[in-house]
């Protein structure tokens, strides 16, 4: 019986490995199809110029930073 109950959990766990390495698989092709057909595929030129990164940003979003001098001396123990 425990013979038995050693063959049975080794054929799940083989069964499990050649299920994930299945779904690895078909993740691998999904993707690579993907990309070839991105490689392909004809994209639309950008109409009118780019907007300009520095006027775009908000000021009220930046983050105010302020630093103080701190003495050179070692501190004492």
């Amino acid at each position: 019986m425990r013979f038995l109950r050693i063959i049975v959990a080794g054929l799940i766990a083989i069964a499990a490995m050649v299920g994930v390495l299945l779904a690895a698989v078909v993740v691998f092709f999904t993707g690579l199809a993907a990309y070839v057909l991105q490689l392909f595929r004809k994209h639309p030129a950008p109409s009118g110029p780019l907007p300009n990164p520095r006027t775009t940003m908000r000021t009220d979003d930046a983050i105010d930073v302020v630093s103080t001098k701190v003495p050179e001396e070692p501190a004492k123990r």
